[in-house]
C-alpha cells in the first residue's frame, strides 16, 4: 500500500509548531530558545504518534498485523485449544485461517476440522420422526434432537483433548457433542 505521504520528522513537527505561535520577541524561534526546547519535545512526540499511524495503517487484515494481532485473537477466539507457544507468522497464518473459514456448523465441515487438526472421525445427526418419514426410520427422543455423535476412528480417548476442546468451541448454542472413540483401546 503505497501512501502519497510519510510520517513526517521531528524538525518538520517542530517548524509546524513554530509557525502556530504567534510572532514577536516574546516567541523566539533560535534553536536554543527555552520555548524551542518545549516546542521540540513536543515535535517528538507527535513524529512518534504519525509514525505509529503509518505502521497501524498496515495492520487492516491479520495477514498483516503484528501490533493488532493480540485484538484479532480476541476478537476471532484465538487461541483454540492449542497449548504449544507459537511464532508470529503461525499466529497470523491461524488468525487468517479462522476469519476466512465458512460453513463451520454443517456435519462435513465438522469432519474437515478434524481432518485439519489430524483426527480422523464421523459426524452423525439424529433428526426426529415425522409422517413423511418411512416406517423403518428409527424413533429418537426428543433428547437426542440437539446432540451430535461424533465417533473419533483409531485414537483412544485420552488423545482427543484437543479435537474435543476445538469442537467444542465451533458448536451452535443448544446443540451438543457425544463423542465415541473407536478403534483404538
Amino acid at each position: 500500500m503505497d501512501r502519497v505521504t510519510r510520517a513526517q520528522s521531528t524538525d518538520a513537527w517542530l517548524d509546524v509548531l513554530q509557525q502556530l505561535m504567534p510572532q514577536g520577541i516574546a516567541w523566539p524561534r533560535d534553536l536554543d530558545a527555552n520555548q524551542t526546547r518545549l516546542l521540540r519535545a513536543l515535535a517528538t512526540s507527535l513524529a512518534d504518534i504519525d509514525a505509529l499511524t503509518d505502521a497501524l495503517q498496515q495492520e487492516t487484515t491479520p495477514e498483516q498485523s503484528r501490533l493488532l494481532l493480540g485484538e484479532y485473537e480476541q476478537y476471532l477466539g484465538l487461541p483454540e485449544c492449542s497449548e504449544q507457544p507459537l511464532s508470529l507468522m503461525e499466529r497470523q497464518a491461524i488468525a487468517v485461517e479462522k476469519d476466512l473459514r465458512k460453513g463451520r456448523l454443517q456435519a462435513w465441515n465438522i469432519e474437515q476440522r478434524a481432518k485439519d487438526l489430524g483426527f480422523r472421525i464421523t459426524v452423525k445427526e439424529h433428526f426426529p420422526h415425522h409422517c413423511l418419514r418411512g416406517c423403518t426410520y428409527p424413533l429418537y427422543e426428543e433428547k437426542y434432537r440437539h446432540l451430535l455423535r461424533v465417533i473419533v476412528h483409531d485414537i483412544p480417548e485420552a488423545e482427543g483433548n484437543q479435537l474435543e476442546c476445538t469442537l467444542t468451541q465451533f458448536k451452535l448454542g443448544g446443540k451438543y457433542y457425544e463423542f465415541i472413540y473407536k478403534g483404538s483401546d
